[in-house]
């Protein structure tokens, strides 16, 4: 998948000398843009949690959020971007929350820590996800007036993963790590001609491979926008998307392994601009 969106990305970039709208030739000011937004939607998967690599210290493939009555899931975040000429200077940070109160039926190993059937589990869980990107705007012409905008771009994404549950039995699970991987990501936006205040937007990410060993981490995310300026300064938008995210260490015996399919999510943010 990082392999083909790579090719792609390349392939972009190569069409740039022949690619801008004739509304751009003059050059283009410094600006600067906030986009808050909050998500909920659907998850399912399992977070496996050994104790250092330990067999039988975790469960295999569990606690699952299903068992966990972690069925949805709820993001909070903020992007902020810098554009000069036609590049971009794009962060962003959430917080993805995941808690759940369940009574468990079937007894349970989490990081060395024992939970036995009827054992009520408190799940008080979250994911903090980080990322920075360089990107390059090209602006491809499809008509008098009309103009697909594409960011293609590369960088970085963290995920500080909090994993935390309590049994009544006494028994508590707690770990927090923060693996990152190289990041691809293609923006694209387009205003329909005519239309001032209505426009469309996307994104498209994938974690890429770094040598020949297969990513052990990978997160690919797809979502879009529909928005509503009220003026230049900025608007409001409402979106969906969906994530896969496949997270596990080097552990030669039993991985810390997380497994989170998140959506179609719905959402709503702002549109921010300076």
């Amino acid at each position: 998948m990082g392999r083909r969106l790579l090719g792609v990305l390349i392939a972009l970039l190569a069409t740039v000398a022949c690619s801008a709208c004739s509304s751009r030739a003059k050059a283009e000011p410094v600006r600067f843009g906030l986009r808050p937004y909050a998500r909920t939607g659907p998850v399912e998967g399992f977070w496996q949690t050994p104790r250092g690599g330990a067999p039988g210290s975790s469960s295999a493939r569990r606690p699952t959020f299903r068992e966990s009555d972690v069925n949805d899931s709820q993001e909070y975040g903020l992007d902020a971007w810098l554009d000069w000429g036609r590049h971009r200077l794009k962060m962003g940070g959430s917080r993805q929350v995941l808690k759940g109160t369940a009574t468990i039926t079937e007894d349970l190993t989490s990081q060395n820590s024992f939970f036995p059937a009827g054992t009520f589990l408190d799940t008080d869980s979250a994911i903090d996800w980080v990322q920075v990107h360089y990107q390059y705007r090209i602006d491809v012409p499809m008509g008098r007036c009309d103009c697909l905008k594409l960011w293609p771009g590369a960088g970085y994404k963290w995920a500080g993963l909090h994993h935390v549950f309590d049994g009544d039995n006494g028994a508590r699970v707690s770990r927090h790590h923060a693996p990152g991987m190289p990041n691809l990501l293609l923006d694209w936006e387009w205003r329909p001609r005519n239309h001032r205040k209505l426009r469309f937007s996307g994104s498209a990410a994938s974690s890429i491979t770094v040598g020949d060993e297969p990513s052990r981490d990978q997160v690919i995310e797809a979502l879009g926008r529909i928005h509503y300026d009220f003026n230049r300064r900025g608007g409001l938008f409402l979106e969906t998307g969906y994530r896969d995210v496949v997270l596990r260490d080097d552990q030669p015996r039993l991985q810390n392994h997380l497994n989170l399919k998140y959506g179609p999510w719905i959402g709503i943010g702002g549109d921010i601009r300076f």
